[in-house]
């Protein structure tokens, strides 16, 4: 069931027969301030019935049936459970309304106004987070990223960085990710091989720089972190974990606090976001001309088959070693 025109409506899907000779038909039912609309698939309108004369015919069993009326031939048949909780409630809220009669209108309005609030609370922080994913301007991406980084060094010390090692970096990342314009800082003992942070910032840990004797195994982990971000991407990331105040302040004034910056990264270096599946990972190794069997040993992956390539090493040797080099300075 989904809400529709703002917060007073509800729809689902059902059954209908105009008389008790008429085969059934599927239909879409949707309830108003104080009438049910059936139409078809066409968006045709076939009934109208007022809510305040709805009948449920057969009360405690399912799929649920109502009536416009109680001698009414016509009858409609729900299934779905939240359209009909709202219709018994409906119903019930009618019979008291009769005991009551001025009370009948402003309990139909309460009870279509209070579902749908509902639905509008579950839908707005998801939405409002899409809308922040698409509008935020890449500046703020990048100033998010940047304090997320800075985050990280309070417990790995500043980004390793030399003249050579970043011209050696700068190689490296036009050989793999030509057209992603990143910035890659390496950063001490990361507990993560490499994480991908908002506004193209990607961190790589020396770790594999110490540990491992193949430059591509090290452009592996770079590729895989750069892949995994454009599907599920950073920023995302981070807006999941603000509620719909935090949200508000983001998208009205630009505003992310410090405390929001720290809990993420803490869930950064606590669990590291999953990589995309080997086979999608594979792909984009083979679009990058990138040998993908040593990263995938090391990553614990499937390597496959592994047919001869002409594939060239993601760094030479003289500038494989200047990277290794970088967090010695």
């Amino acid at each position: 069931m989904t809400a529709i025109e703002g917060i007073d409506r509800l729809e689902t899907t059902g059954l209908w027969r105009q008389s008790a000779d008429d085969q059934r038909q599927d239909v879409f039912v949707s309830i108003g301030e104080a009438e049910l609309v059936v139409q078809d698939k066409t968006g045709a309108t076939l009934s109208h019935w007022s809510l305040p004369a709805l009948v449920r015919l057969n009360p405690g069993k399912t799929p649920a049936r109502y009536a416009p009326a109680k001698d009414a031939d016509e009858e409609l048949e729900v299934e779905d459970e939240d359209m009909v909780t709202a219709l018994d409630r409906v119903v019930k809220a009618v019979a008291k309304g009769q005991q009551k009669p001025g009370r009948l209108r402003r309990i139909l309005t309460g009870l279509i106004l209070g579902a749908g609030l509902g639905l509008g609370i579950m839908w707005l922080p998801g939405a409002m987070r899409d809308q922040a994913a698409h509008l935020l301007p890449l500046a703020k991406q990048q100033d998010i990223g940047r304090r997320m980084l800075t985050e990280l060094t309070l417990l790995t010390g500043p980004p390793c960085e030399t003249v050579t090692g970043r011209e050696a970096m700068d190689r490296l990342q036009e050989r793999i990710l030509p057209t992603t314009p990143a910035r890659i800082e390496v950063l001490r003992d990361l507990p993560h091989p490499a994480l991908a942070l908002p506004g193209d910032l990607l961190v790589l840990s020396d770790t594999p720089l110490l540990t491992q004797d193949d430059p591509d195994v090290v452009a592996g982990h770079l590729l895989a972190a750069a892949l995994t971000a454009k599907v599920d991407r950073p920023l995302v990331a981070f807006l999941s974990g603000l509620n719909t105040l935090d949200l508000l302040r983001l998208l009205s004034a630009g505003e992310v606090t410090d405390a929001q910056v720290t809990a993420h990264v803490e869930g950064l270096l606590l669990d590291a976001p999953p990589l995309l599946p080997a086979g999608e990972l594979r792909t984009g190794f083979a679009a990058a001309r990138l040998a993908w069997g040593e990263y995938a040993a090391v990553a614990g992956l499937p390597r496959g088959v592994a047919s001869p390539s002409d594939m060239t090493p993601s760094l030479d040797d003289t500038g494989w070693q200047t990277l290794r080099e970088m967090c010695d300075a």
